[in-house]
């Protein structure tokens, strides 16, 4: 739904966009979450003052209620962010985003070092058991045990999202195991955005503007 801006603060939802996710939620009867690699915290902030459930850093926190839950022990993630640190502190163009339970190196001001950053948090994440997750100009290590994918499970085991067909819209590789969820429920999968890369989702839409127009036509 939202541009890629230079830093990942930068972004922020405009009224319009959030008074259709409103509209969308009134007409779902509730039936809406987000569901980002980014914290919930961050998410309630771009979609200030809106606040629908969600699910956050892919999955490792859930919001079904009034309450977030961290599924998972931020063990690993503690011992290995020196280590990581250490390596992004070498590159002044890397942008080290530290989410408390992931820690993201970001490399859009320097896409040459795209392998170097992929290779180095791939031998952390091996010796601390975390997974790598690759992403648009950024790579991720996370818990192993919970993706996108599981945190759609979640939300559809529950109301009000039980029982009804998912739809899923996702713009990067980090979206594509709940490409794959969805489609295993028998839902809607819609890849946003041209990629050279093959995806599980069985439809797609140019950008996210497209999106967001598509959005504005349910009110």
């Amino acid at each position: 739904m939202l541009d890629i801006k230079p830093e990942p603060g930068d972004v922020i939802a405009g009224e319009t966009l959030k008074t259709d996710l409103i509209h969308l939620a009134q007409c779902a009867s509730g039936a809406v979450a987000l569901v980002s690699g980014r914290k919930i915290e961050d998410l309630d902030r771009i979609f200030f003052p809106l606040t629908l459930p969600a699910a956050g850093m892919h999955g490792a926190q859930l919001r079904r209620s009034d309450t977030i839950e961290i599924l998972v022990s931020d063990e690993n993630i503690r011992k290995a962010r020196p280590e990581v640190e250490g390596f992004a502190a070498r590159f002044p163009s890397l942008f080290l985003e530290d989410k408390g339970m992931t820690l993201a190196v970001h490399f859009r001001k320097c896409p040459e070092l795209s392998e170097i950053v992929r290779v180095e948090l791939s031998v952390i994440g091996s010796k601390y058991g975390l997974a790598l997750q690759e992403g648009k100009m950024v790579v991720e290590l996370k818990p192993d045990l919970f993706d996108k994918g599981t945190a759609i499970k979640a939300f559809l085991a529950v109301s009000p999202f039980m029982g009804r067909k998912p739809v899923f819209f996702g713009d990067d590789l980090t979206d594509e195991k709940g490409f794959d969820v969805v489609n295993a429920f028998g839902g809607v999968t819609v890849k946003i955005g041209a990629s050279s890369m093959r995806t599980s989702a069985r439809y797609q839409l140019s950008d996210p503007e497209d999106l967001r127009l598509l959005l504005r036509q349910i009110r």
